[in-house]
C-alpha cells in the first residue's frame, strides 16, 4: 500500500481509506487569471502521481481541484496596479470571465501536454458563492468569526488547534495576508471569510452582511465540502500553501462541521529555476510552452520532475531538461528495437516479477519515482528476455506517464530516404566510404539520425530538440563557456553585444559597428540569450557572410550579466566594448577607444556618465570627465583589467543598475570611470526598458539596487565626492 509523509502528522503514513475502496482527494487548484508555470506543474504531477498509485491498487479516486476564478481578480489588478496582459485583455473590451476562461483552458491544455489525469470535477470558486456564505453564517453562529463594518474575520484566539498543521504557535505566527495588516480585526492573526465591497468593485455578491466578495481561504472549504463532504482523505497543494491558505482551511471547515477535515495533508516542495525561487523580477518564470517553444517535449519534463522527491526542492535548468530529454528519447527507442525485433508473446518469468516488485515497492514508499526510474534502467541494462522488457515498460508507464511506448515519430521515413539508404549501405559494401559518408550527411539533414551496426543500418527520427540542437548548439549557463582570459588577445577591440529579441535592433547595432571598424581588427561577438522572436536565426545567417561575427546562443534567458560573462569570457580583443542593442554607432568609436585607454589610470569608458552626491541618486550630468559610474549603452576597458576585476555579478539578471555594480569593481581595484559624451554614438529607444510596465521597472530596480547596495553602501571613498560617509539604502532613478 502507498505510504506518504502527511504534513499534518510529520510522519510518513500508509493510505487508509475512510470508506472502503474510495479515497476522496482535493488538490488545489489553478488561479486563471494567469498562466500556470512549470513550478505548479510540479505541483500537479505530484498529485497525478499520487491518484495513479491508488487507482492501480484497485481504488476509486474521486479527485477534486478547484478553479479560483475572477472573485479576486479585480482585487489582485488593485493591488499589484495591474498585469499588462489582463489590462490590455481589458482594454480590447474583454470581460474578465472571458479572461478567466482563457487562462483555465490554457492550464487544462498544459495538463493534457504533460499526461496529468484530468480531474472528476473542476468547481470554479464564483459558482460557489452560497456554499461559501452557508458556512460563514455557521462561523458566525458558532461563535468562531465577527463581523466589523461588513467584513467577517475568523476569530483565531477561538480555535485552539490554530497552528497543528504549520506548527506556527502564538506569538510566532505572522498574519497571512497579501496587502498591509488590517486594523479592523481583533488579533493580527485573524483572517478574512468575507470581505465588504470596497466602491468602484464590479465584482461582488449579496450577503447577509451586505455586497462583498468571499476571502480567499473560504472558497477551498466550500468547495471541498460540497463534493467530499465534511471530513476526506487527501489534501494536496505545493508547500507554499501550509501556512497560511491551508491552516486557514482547517480551522474555519473544523470550526463549521466539528469534525476533522482532512486525514492527510500532502504538499509538494518548491521548484527553483537557474537555482533561485521563480519570480518576474528575476526574468526566470518558465511556462511549459516556453519550453515546448525551444522544442523540448513536454514529457521530458514530466520525467525530470521524476527524478526528484516531491517533498524535495527541485532545481530546474535547462541542462537538466536536455538530460531529461536525451534520457527519455533512448528509452523510447530501447522499446522500439524491442518491439521491432521480438514478435514473441510475454511469458512472464520470476525474474520479471521481481523487477515489478522492487519498482512498484519504491513508488509505494512515499511516492520514490525516483528510485522507481533508477530501478527502470536497470532493468533495462538486465539480461531480461526483450519481450519482458517491453512488457515491464508498460506496466512501469502505467505509474510515470512519460510515454515510454510511444513510437509515433513525427518524421516517416520517405521512398527517397529508403533509396538514399539502400545506396549508402551499397556504398559501404563496395567500401566507398567517403561517397557513403556524403549520403549519410544528407540523411542527417533531412531529420534522421543514423544508427550503424555490425550488420544493418536503422534509421531514427531526430526530436524537434535534436533537430534544434543541430541547427545550432546552444549553452544553458555561462560556465559552460571555457573563459580565453588568459590566451593573447589576437584583434585590436572586441565588441559585446547581449541578444535580446528586437531582431531589427540587433541587426541596427550589428551593422554599425561593422561599418565604421573597417580600419580596425575587430570581433563582433553577439551572445543570443535565449530570443524567441528570429534573432538566432538572423545571427546564424549574417554570421556566414561576416567573418568577423562569433555567436554564441542561450537556450533560455539566462540573465543579463551571464550573457555578457560569456562574451567577456570569450573575448579576444585587446580592448573590450560592451554595446547595447539600442546604441548604434555613427563614426570612428574606437579612434577615441583607443586613445583614452591608451591611459592606464582609465578603467572604464563610456559616453554616459553618472555621478552622484549621496549613493542613492545617480545622475547623467557628466558630458566630459571622471564619473563614478558608466551606463552600459556602451562601456569599454582593457582586456587585462579583467584578471584583476573580474565578471560581472551574475545576481544580476536584470541589466538595471547593473552597469552602476561594474563600474565600483573597476574603482575598487584603483581605475578611475570616465565619460565622454561626444563619442559617435546614437541611442534609441531602449525596449528592454519601455515596454515594461511601471511596477515591473519599480520592482526590477529596487531588487538590483538593493544588490548594489549592500556590496558597495560602505564604500563612499569610491566617489568622486567622497566623505568617507556611508549611505543609507536608496534607489536609481
Amino acid at each position: 500500500m502507498l505510504k506518504l509523509f502527511n504534513t499534518l502528522s510529520k510522519t510518513t503514513e500508509e493510505i487508509c481509506t475512510l470508506d472502503e475502496g474510495t479515497i476522496r482527494m482535493y488538490t488545489c487548484g489553478p488561479t486563471v487569471y494567469r498562466y500556470a508555470h512549470i513550478g505548479n506543474l510540479r505541483t500537479y504531477m505530484m498529485a497525478d502521481w499520487i491518484r495513479r498509485t491508488l487507482e492501480l491498487e484497485g481504488l476509486n479516486v474521486v479527485h477534486v481541484k478547484n478553479i479560483t476564478d475572477v472573485g479576486h481578480m479585480r482585487q489582485e489588478l488593485v493591488e499589484t496596479g495591474g498585469d499588462k496582459m489582463i489590462l490590455a485583455a481589458l482594454a480590447e473590451g474583454k470581460t474578465i470571465e472571458q479572461i478567466a476562461q482563457f487562462y483555465a483552458d490554457s492550464f487544462h491544455e498544459d495538463e493534457k501536454r504533460v499526461n496529468i489525469l484530468p480531474a472528476h470535477v473542476y468547481p470554479w470558486a464564483t459558482d460557489h458563492i452560497p456554499e461559501m456564505i452557508s458556512i460563514v453564517e455557521k462561523l458566525v453562529a458558532n461563535g468562531y468569526a465577527y463581523e466589523v463594518n461588513g467584513n467577517i474575520y475568523f476569530d483565531v484566539e477561538k480555535f485552539s488547534d490554530y497552528g497543528k498543521l504549520s506548527r506556527n504557535f502564538g506569538g510566532d505566527l505572522l498574519e497571512g495576508v497579501r496587502v498591509e495588516a488590517d486594523p479592523l480585526k481583533k488579533d493580527p492573526r485573524d483572517f478574512t471569510l468575507w470581505k465588504s465591497a470596497e466602491a468602484g468593485r464590479d465584482v461582488k455578491w449579496e450577503s447577509p452582511w451586505g455586497e462583498g466578495f468571499p476571502g480567499w481561504h473560504i472558497e477551498c472549504s466550500a468547495m471541498a465540502h460540497k463534493y467530499l463532504g465534511e471530513t476526506f482523505d487527501i489534501h494536496t497543494g505545493g508547500v507554499d500553501n501550509v501556512f497560511p491558505h491551508h491552516e486557514d482551511e482547517i480551522a474555519q471547515s473544523e470550526a463549521a462541521f466539528g469534525s476533522q477535515h482532512v486525514t492527510y495533508w500532502i504538499h509538494g516542495q518548491h521548484l527553483l529555476a537557474d537555482g533561485a525561487k521563480m519570480s518576474k523580477s528575476a526574468g526566470n518564470v518558465f511556462l511549459l510552452q516556453d519550453l515546448i517553444d525551444r522544442g523540448f517535449d513536454p514529457l521530458a519534463f514530466r520525467y525530470l520532475c521524476g527524478t526528484v522527491r516531491y517533498r524535495h526542492r527541485m532545481n530546474f535548468t535547462f541542462t537538466s531538461l536536455k538530460g531529461a530529454e536525451k534520457a527519455l528519447t533512448a528509452l523510447r527507442r530501447k522499446g522500439q528495437e524491442w518491439l521491432e525485433h521480438n514478435k514473441t508473446s510475454v511469458n512472464v518469468s520470476s525474474d520479471c516479477l521481481a523487477w515489478k516488485g522492487k519498482f512498484w515497492d519504491s513508488v509505494n514508499n512515499d511516492l520514490g519515482i525516483p528510485e522507481a526510474i533508477a530501478i527502470l534502467w536497470d532493468m533495462t541494462r538486465s539480461s531480461l528476455p526483450d519481450n519482458e522488457k517491453l512488457e515491464l515498460f508498460n506496466d512501469f508507464d502505467r505509474i510515470l506517464g512519460v510515454g515510454l511506448t510511444s513510437f509515433n515519430p513525427d518524421k516517416s521515413i520517405s521512398h527517397d530516404i529508403g533509396n538514399s539508404l539502400e545506396k549508402r549501405t551499397g556504398l559501404r559494401i563496395d567500401k566507398q566510404y567517403t561517397e557513403a559518408d556524403a549520403v549519410r550527411t544528407d540523411i542527417i539533414s533531412a531529420g534522421f539520425d543514423v544508427q550503424d551496426g555490425h550488420t544493418s543500418t536503422q534509421l531514427r527520427p531526430k526530436t524537434r530538440y535534436e533537430q534544434i540542437e543541430a541547427k545550432w548548439p546552444s549553452v544553458s549557463a555561462s560556465r559552460e563557456v571555457a573563459s580565453l582570459l588568459e590566451e593573447p588577445p589576437i584583434y585590436d577591440y572586441s565588441f559585446i553585444l547581449n541578444a535580446y529579441n528586437y531582431v531589427s535592433d540587433i541587426q541596427r547595432c550589428v551593422q554599425s559597428i561593422l561599418r565604421n571598424s573597417t580600419a580596425y581588427s575587430t570581433e563582433v561577438i553577439v551572445v543570443d540569450n535565449g530570443s524567441t522572436d528570429g534573432t538566432g536565426d538572423w545571427l546564424e545567417e549574417f554570421a556566414g557572410e561576416c567573418s568577423s561575427l562569433k555567436v554564441i546562443h542561450c537556450d533560455h534567458v539566462i540573465g543579463d550579466a551571464a550573457g555578457k560573462n560569456i562574451g567577456l569570457k570569450q573575448a579576444r580583443g585587446k580592448n573590450i566594448i560592451i554595446i547595447d542593442a539600442s546604441t548604434e554607432v555613427t563614426g570612428d568609436l574606437l579612434n577615441f577607444v583607443g586613445q583614452y585607454l591608451s591611459d592606464e589610470e582609465i578603467g572604464i569608458l563610456g559616453p554616459y556618465g553618472l555621478s552622484t552626491d549621496d549613493m542613492q541618486h545617480f545622475h547623467e550630468e557628466v558630458d566630459k570627465g571622471y564619473a563614478d559610474a558608466i551606463q552600459a549603452y556602451c562601456m569599454a576597458f582593457r582586456r587585462d583589467a579583467l584578471l584583476s576585476v573580474g565578471l560581472m555579478n551574475e545576481g544580476y539578471r536584470f541589466y538595471r543598475n547593473l552597469d552602476i555594480d561594474y563600474s565600483f569593481q573597476f574603482k575598487d581595484k584603483g581605475y578611475s570611470v570616465f565619460a565622454d559624451s561626444t563619442l559617435p554614438l546614437v541611442r534609441h529607444e531602449h525596449r528592454q526598458w519601455t515596454e515594461l510596465d511601471d511596477n515591473q521597472r519599480d520592482e526590477l530596480s529596487r531588487k538590483n539596487f538593493g544588490r548594489f547596495l549592500k556590496r558597495w553602501g560602505q564604500r563612499a571613498d569610491l566617489l568622486l565626492n567622497a566623505d568617507g560617509k556611508a549611505f543609507e539604502t536608496g534607489f536609481r532613478h
